[in-house]
């Protein structure tokens, strides 16, 4: 990193703060994504046979919403992306 002087307007400890705070959100993004694709595969296992009982329930229950968290994350981040390449332009 480049040490300003502070008479072009930007000072070095709130440019260092900005960039901090930029790589923490872009490490955030990488955590989300990386978690909404994982959760889409989890839920995107095969259902075997149908059983009846209430925990077979609860597992498909919870594959189904896997699957919707995980697409739901996709759809958001690939939303996002247009949204900035957009503003880019």
């Amino acid at each position: 990193m480049q040490q300003r002087s502070s008479r072009d307007g930007k000072e070095p400890i709130a440019r260092a703060l900005g960039q901090t705070f930029a790589t923490l959100q872009h490490l955030s993004d990488l955590a989300f994504a990386w978690g909404s694709r994982k959760l889409k595969q989890a839920g995107s296992g095969a259902e075997a046979n149908v059983q009846k009982g209430i925990w077979s329930k609860l597992k498909r229950v919870g594959k189904r919403s896997a699957r919707f968290v995980g697409t739901m994350g996709d759809a958001y981040y690939d939303w996002y992306e247009r949204l900035k390449a957009q503003k880019r332009s």
